[in-house]
């Protein structure tokens, strides 16, 4: 019975020693597969198509180009960059001066205008609408001829084509000042 359990645990051992043995085995694959990977990933980075297999004192030289070339591209982008912002500035400017007339030119109207209907008494700037004015007339003139019973020159023809024409001629008037320059 002593040699039956001493030979399972002599097959226990083996088959434990077995095991370990296949796991050392697998790690070693393992590793030797990742090995072969970083192997390809370097002769990838560092394979130049025209200067073959780079060596480590190569290596340096090629690191220098890169920034070398990346230094020559941001200068390339900062040049642009300033005509860019030069170009803008002076489209600003030109923008801005052009603006600038349109509003003085806006303004000069703006003030002609408003000064077109206004009389100066003393420095006072008065505003006058003259066709209120021609109708203020006509009134007091037509109140007159009442008062003083001239019914017959209200009553005629004559009376309503003159405030026709008196009105016109405000009208006309209007029309030219506000169009001459």
């Amino acid at each position: 019975m002593k040699k039956s359990i001493e030979e399972k645990n002599k097959i226990e051992t083996n088959s434990d020693i077995h095991g370990r043995i296949e796991y050392i085995d697998q790690s070693l694959r393992s590793v030797d597969n990742r090995l072969r990977a970083v192997e390809k990933r370097l002769s990838i980075k560092t394979f130049e198509p025209d200067a073959g297999i780079i060596s480590p004192e190569k290596e340096g030289n090629v690191d220098e180009f890169r920034v070398n070339g990346i230094i020559e591209k941001l200068q390339e982008m900062d040049r642009k960059l300033a005509d860019i912002e030069k170009t803008t500035n002076e489209t600003y400017v030109i923008n801005i001066g052009s603006l600038k007339s349109q509003l003085s030119s806006i303004e000069n109207r703006i003030l002609k205008l408003e000064n077109l209907n206004k009389i100066t008494i003393g420095k006072i700037k008065v505003p006058i609408e003259f066709s209120g004015l021609a109708a203020a007339i006509v009134m007091f003139g037509t109140g007159y001829l009442i008062y003083n019973d001239h019914w017959n020159i209200i009553r005629s023809s004559y009376y309503p084509v003159a405030i026709g024409v008196l009105f016109g001629a405000v009208v006309m008037g209007k029309f030219i000042m506000t169009n001459r320059e």
